[in-house]
Formats: structure tokens, sequence, C-alpha cells
């Protein structure tokens, strides 16, 4: 009899659902541990069944696919990792901080994590922003900067080097409104020209890191095989490997070439209209620009994958450094003082990158005049006697 009561408990439906609530939950969990450990673009459905100890087919069930199955995750844990990111005060789990990072980066280019991402953080910023311009100023930068923070963190701990300058991201009502930012609130017509990245299509070495470079902004570092770059280069497989002898070494080379060609691009053309903090403002929203989304993506995608490529990190870190000096001596040159510009110089990297992320889920954050930010931090800088 006993035997029977508890095959009918089991049967029950109330138990059946209880069952299938406890299946679903620990597939969540076990996909938010595998896009930690293995990131996002590495997991598979056999990964998290392993992890959950689920059957593939109760996977399919509730999910459909990988897609979808990120999707959910972000629906059951999203707005919890956008109001940890805004209130550092809010603590939450160290591997839902990293797959919901990982979910939000990937999400411009996953129409199934898009639809789902874009609507939330849109409701989260109306509910904590809305239509103030002040308040829209201090989340964009604040939330840049700690996600590029977190993002940059597996290439260079020195990002951790502008955690000062986070201090600064906070325009007060009273300030917003003075005479320190008349003229400010309307976009001059032409922005500082900061075009992406250049190269000779006569040249087969940079035609095939251009490809490289437009495969990874597209679809990720995971994506970016021999066969599909020299395709998008128009060259054969063959003409490839006399230049690069793995996909590994002809990513290496892209990311060389590129962020040195960016970044001191970046410095000529904003030294060029005259250097002062309402030209790093306006700069921040060049780099919104049409023909900078290739370099916005691979640089996202870059990050991305070295969280969990430490080879792939270790190789990125040296034009960090090399970049990061070219800022500083730009910062010096605009009259901030040396002890101070290298703290500059890093967070300039941290939230150009962050920035970016928040760009790519929200693009209405273009339509923001960044002077109203650079002209506060100029004003600190001043009253520390920081920026000549």
């Amino acid at each position: 009899m006993s035997k029977m009561l508890g095959i009918l408990d089991v049967m029950h439906p109330a138990s059946l659902k209880t069952r299938a609530r406890a299946s679903f939950d620990d597939l969540l969990l076990a996909g938010i541990h595998a896009i930690s450990v293995k990131g996002i673009d590495q997991v598979n459905v056999t990964d998290v069944t392993a992890i959950a100890q689920v059957s593939r087919p109760t996977f399919y069930t509730y999910f459909g696919d990988m897609n979808g199955f990120y999707a959910e995750i972000w629906l059951h844990h999203g707005r919890e990792w956008l109001d940890a990111q805004f209130n550092s005060g809010l603590e939450i789990d160290a591997k839902i901080d990293q797959a919901l990072l990982e979910i939000f980066a990937v999400a411009r280019r996953v129409p199934e994590l898009i639809e789902v991402v874009q609507p939330e953080f849109e409701r989260w910023w109306s509910d904590n922003v809305g239509e103030d311009a002040r308040l829209g100023q201090n989340a964009s930068w604040l939330l840049g900067a700690r996600i590029g923070l977190k993002i940059s963190k597996p290439v260079s701990s020195k990002g951790s080097f502008g955690l000062e300058i986070f201090d600064f991201l906070e325009i007060g009502e009273a300030e917003f409104s003075s005479e320190l930012m008349s003229g400010l609130g309307v976009m001059p017509e032409q922005l500082p020209p900061m075009p992406g990245i250049q190269y000779s299509e006569e040249d087969v070495e940079q035609s095939l890191t251009h490809a490289a470079i437009e495969v990874i902004a597209k679809s990720g570092v995971a994506a970016a095989s021999m066969t599909r770059i020299a395709r998008r280069a128009r060259v054969s497989t063959g003409t490839v490997y006399p230049r690069f002898k793995s996909a590994e070494l002809l990513i290496e080379s892209s990311f060389a070439q590129a962020i040195r060609d960016i970044v001191s691009g970046n410095v000529v053309m904003i030294e060029s209209q005259g250097t002062g903090v309402d030209q790093y403002g306006l700069a921040v929203n060049a780099g919104f620009r049409a023909d900078r989304e290739t370099w916005r993506n691979y640089r996202i995608e870059m990050h991305l994958a070295a969280a969990h490529d430490q080879s792939l990190a270790r190789m990125m870190e040296p034009g960090f450094e090399e970049t990061a000096k070219l800022l500083e001596d730009s910062a010096i040159r605009m009259g901030v003082q040396p002890e101070f510009a290298a703290m500059l110089a890093w967070f300039m990297h941290v939230h150009a990158i962050g920035i970016s992320l928040l760009y790519s889920v929200m693009p209405a954050i273009a339509m923001q005049d960044n002077r109203f930010m650079t002209r506060h931090m100029g004003a600190l800088l001043r009253s520390a006697n920081q920026l000549g």
C-alpha cells in the first residue's frame, strides 16, 4: 500500500509540476555556471544537461535551443543584474554577474536575445532615468565604466587604476543648470572625424586581418575559422597559410593592427580639433558613428573571448599598455597633471568599451551630449589642481 501511495504521489499533477520546476531551475543554474566557466560561445546543450543532471529532451522541451535558453536566463536574472551594475551596494553572485554580462554583450548579434534584453534594459532605463538628461549622463557614464571594467579585467588588471575617476561621475542638479553647462544640449552638426579601421585592399595580409576583424565583429572569436576568414577576404585558404599558420596567429595580427591604428588615429583626430574637455566629450559621441560599428563590436568580442582564454588575454595586454600610454600622453598635453593622467587614461579605456556595450543594446544613448560629463570632470580636476 505504501509503495502504491508513493507512485501516486509522484504522478500527482502538483508533484509533477514541482519536479518540472526543479528541472527548469536546475537547468538555468547549470547554464549560468557553464557560461561563467567556459564562455557563452563555448557552452552547448550537453554541458548544461550534464551539470543539471537533466535529460536533453527536457532541455529542448523547455528552451528549444541554446539561444532560447540564454533568453530565459536573462528574463529571470536580467533586472537583478542591471540593478547590481547601477548600485554597487547591491550584492550579486559572481557567476550570475559574469553570465549575464556575457549575455548582454552578445545580445546585439542574437535575435532571440536582443528581443528580450533590449526591452528589459529600456524599461529599466525608464524606471531609473526617464527623460532626465542629467540622470542619463550619470547613468550612462557610471554603467559604462562599471561594465567596461568588468569585461576588461581579464585582459588587464590595470583598468582598476581608473577607479578613482568613478567617484567623479555624478553631476548635481545645480551644476547641470549652471553657467558651466551653458550652450550644451544640442550637438554640433559635425563631430570629430574619427573613421573606423582602415586598410589597403591591394595588400593580401591586410585584407586577411581586416576580414578576421569583420568576422569577429559580426559573430565572435569562436566563429573566426580560417575558412570563413579566407572566404570573407575572397582568397583561397591556400593563400592564408603561408602568411598565417593558424587562425589564432591571424587573430593576434588583426588585434595588434586594429587597436594601434584606432587609438592613435583617435588621438590625432581629437587633438587636431584642439585640446580640451569638450573635444573628449564630442569624441565619445563620434565613437557611435556608423563607420565605427565594426571596431566597437570587434573590441567587445575580443574582450569577451579573452575572459576564458588566457593566451588571448596575454596577447591583447601589450596593446592596451601601448594605447594607454598614448592616451596618458594626450591627457598630459591637454593639461592634466602627470600623476593623474595615467588614471584618466585607463578610465577612458574601460569607459569606452562599456559605453559601446550600452549602445549595442540601446542605440538611443548616442543622442546624449557627453560634453556635460566631460565639463563636470574637468571642473573637478581643476578644483583638485590636477588640470591646468
